[in-house]
């Protein structure tokens, strides 16, 4: 196992080139100058002239690629215009809280979604399990921007409970991780309550029970087990979504994470610490698909790590 998460770390390092390299085509196949698209039209020609330098925009396109690179891995993804610093030191500035939100929201999603689908599936076919499925099935088609206002009229503005806006502890974490959660939840409650009904069909469960093997242990040790593994995949992709920043949550609670400081550099036009959170997303989302991966090979014997296709 060890073996083979080396060769899928080495094996994903030309995925990581392959994003950086599109973000530096993506400046150099849009329309006009490359350094008013860095740094805008209406710049001085101090700052024009520090942007060439810096990119070696006056250098043939392999050399401003090799510069490219080097600003992203070595110098931090060069200055950011706005902040003065190396653009993956704002981002991280930043993470720390995007990484709270996204751990929260995850939490609160497993908790409700686990919980409810072993509720569906006690009351298979009864009353429980259709209300169960009907709010889960309204919590994938609310837009979360809907929901978060709606969340905030609630509990900040006619309740007062939580605060409106800002970033800090519980109070202020609770309502942009219960809307990041509630549609993941609910997405979550149809697979693991399919693939546990799933399951409790399959014949090995008929045999363990004519075994004499209590049921609760073949529920929770073999059932369980077996269902989540389909439940990791999506639990990771969407991992990767909630760590990365749900912009339009962090920009709805004013929540002063990567989402909302993507928005900002937009505004402001800060394109190099666009392109440096373009970069930084990419890269979560194909690491946390890896580890997801891996959970995976854990969770289901069948898997051959020695076996398996790169």
């Amino acid at each position: 196992m060890i073996e083979y998460a080396i060769k899928r770390i080495i094996f994903s390092i030309p995925t990581v080139l392959a994003v950086v390299l599109i973000v530096f085509m993506l400046i150099h196949l849009a329309p006009g100058n490359p350094v008013d698209i860095l740094v805008g039209e209406n710049a001085s020609s101090v700052m024009k002239t520090r942007i060439v330098k810096e990119y070696a925009l006056d250098k043939p396109i392999i050399t401003q690629a090799a510069f490219f690179l080097k600003n992203v891995f070595v110098n931090g993804g060069g200055n950011s215009i706005y902040y003065n610093k190396p653009c993956f030191s704002v981002i991280k500035s930043k993470f720390k809280n995007t990484l709270f939100l996204g751990i929260v929201a995850f939490l609160i999603a497993i908790l409700l979604s686990f919980s409810l689908s072993f509720l569906s599936v006690r009351f298979h076919k009864g009353i429980i399990d259709k209300v169960i499925v009907f709010f889960a099935t309204i919590g994938m088609s609310i837009p979360s921007f809907w929901l978060g206002i709606l969340l905030l009229l609630a509990f900040s503005v006619k309740l007062k409970i939580f605060p409106v806006s800002g970033t800090g502890g519980f109070y202020h974490v609770f309502l942009p991780a219960l809307t990041l959660s509630f549609p993941m939840g609910s997405y979550l409650i149809h697979i693991f309550r399919n693939e546990l009904l799933n399951q409790i069909d399959k014949r090995f469960t008929v045999a363990l029970k004519t075994r004499g093997i209590r049921e609760y242990l073949i529920f929770f040790k073999h059932i369980v087990k077996n269902a989540l593994i389909p439940v990791v995949t999506v639990l990771f992709l969407q991992l990767g979504f909630l760590l990365t920043g749900a912009i339009i949550t962090e920009t709805i609670f004013s929540w002063d994470g990567i989402g909302l400081l993507l928005i900002k550099a937009i505004n402001i036009r800060d394109y190099p610490l666009v392109q440096s959170l373009a970069i930084f997303i990419a890269i979560v989302y194909i690491y946390s698909n890896l580890i997801g991966d891996f959970l995976i090979g854990v969770l289901d014997r069948r898997v051959s790590f020695e076996k398996r296709d790169l």
